[in-house]
């Protein structure tokens, strides 16, 4: 249930219900819910899409738009979401959501694609509204260091190994990091935890989350598959690669020394921990 459908949301701030229906929009859009998308635009919304002529107020055509997007998308799923707030007024809020969009196999074919939207809501005494969603999917001709088409072919790869790890599940845990960003992540995504301090580092497959607690905190938020197996770290048990001569090492090459007196404890708890 969303906010916004609580029917009791009168203490919610425009901010919350802005973050919360932006990233149900976006899993709704995916999954092909059009009727609960339009329910959500206001009378002169507007729109703008990631395809050449996307740009229009019409009614009929923002939805023909949305109708045809639904359906290249259709079994897609959304991973290393990010929501931000990057704007906010008395009765309006903007919020910029980052995915990496999934197509599952599908004609022998398998695609992962970094996508941008952005979402201007309005508080309405319907509840919050969008008045407009401006969506982008990046093609830069360098990205780090990259040509686009070996980048996306990096992407889809990770993708390939992230369908490994996810099965069938599709629970995310929501994170939030020091810059108030908020970030849908699953759990067999977190590679790793790593304290700073009164911080802690949740490394990724793809990218390090800067949490605002510490790593005690942090892993009881995380999940049952995170393992505390030193002072400063805690490991997802199955990124576990081996437990040898005093280090422990991780499936993307990263090494943890783990003191002579512990390594008896944190084999038995990476054996025992479900």
């Amino acid at each position: 249930m969303t906010l916004s459908e609580n029917g009791d949301n009168t203490h919610a701030s425009l901010r919350e219900l802005a973050l919360a229906e932006s990233r149900e929009f976006a899993h709704r859009f995916v999954t092909g819910d059009l009727d609960w998308c339009l329910s959500r635009l206001a009378p002169d919304f507007f729109l703008v899409g990631p395809m050449q002529g996307q740009t229009t107020c019409d009614r009929a055509e923002v939805e023909k738009i949305l109708r045809e997007g639904a359906a290249q998308n259709a079994g897609a799923a959304l991973a290393e979401e990010e929501y931000t707030v990057v704007s906010e007024g008395a009765s309006t809020c903007t919020v910029l959501g980052v995915a990496l969009k999934l197509i599952p196999p599908n004609n022998e074919e398998i695609l992962a694609a970094r996508v941008r939207s952005t979402y201007v809501w309005r508080r309405t005494g319907q509840g919050v509204l969008l008045d407009h969603i401006h969506c982008s999917e990046p093609k830069d001709p360098d990205l780090n260091g990259q040509s686009f088409p070996v980048f996306a072919g990096t992407e889809t790869y990770r993708y390939m190994r992230s369908l490994i790890k996810l099965g069938n599940s599709r629970t995310s845990v929501s994170i939030y990091d020091v810059n108030g960003t908020v970030h849908w992540v699953h759990p067999s995504q977190i590679v790793y935890l790593e304290a700073n301090r009164k911080r802690t580092i949740v490394h990724c497959m793809t990218r390090d989350i800067m949490v605002p607690a510490v790593i005690k905190d942090t892993v009881e938020m995380v999940g049952p598959k995170i393992v505390r197996v030193h002072r400063s770290y805690a490991v997802n048990r199955d990124h576990v690669v081996e437990l040898k001569a005093g280090r422990l090492l991780l499936d993307d090459g990263t090494s943890i020394s783990i003191p002579a007196k512990r390594i008896a404890d944190v084999r038995a708890e990476l054996s025992s921990k479900a």
